[in-house]
């Protein structure tokens, strides 16, 4: 089978170095472009250049974390009219944390650790590329990409 880069651009927002490659990575498996930046502030001078097609934001962030981040996002797009999905991507795995995301904005949620499966699943849910490369997505998340 043959790979095509996706259409899809992707705003990774994460301060760790070894997540920002492990999602970079992941991103490239997939066939999905990506960007990174490492604070909420960065990540809303790159939206101010670029559109993306979803954000991955770390809930943890110096100076402005992500759930500032993604308020100040919806603020902007409130007058734009565009609603990027922003995807929490967080160690945080307490009762009730998904709901203070969903309640700042975001989109949805992706607790770590998680399998590649999980990632590709997410990414294609929010790009709606199911006709792409790689879309045949199987519940068994042990599987060998």
């Amino acid at each position: 089978m043959i790979k095509t880069k996706r259409n899809c651009s992707i705003l990774i927002v994460e301060d760790n170095y070894v997540q920002q490659m492990l999602m970079r990575l992941l991103c490239e498996k997939f066939d999905f472009p990506s960007s990174i930046v490492a604070s909420g502030d960065n990540a809303l001078l790159a939206l101010k250049t670029h559109c993306y097609d979803v954000i991955l934001m770390d809930w943890k962030l110096p100076m402005m974390n992500g759930l500032d981040t993604a308020r100040a996002i919806r603020a902007s797009e409130s007058v734009s009219g565009r609603h990027t999905p922003i995807i929490a991507v967080t160690a945080n795995a307490m009762v009730g944390d998904r709901e203070k995301c969903l309640a700042a904005g975001m989109d949805d949620y992706l607790s770590k650790p998680f399998t590649a499966n999980q990632f590709k699943r997410m990414l294609l849910r929010w790009t709606n590329c199911t006709n792409l490369p790689y879309s045949n997505l199987s519940d068994d998340d042990s599987t060998q990409d």
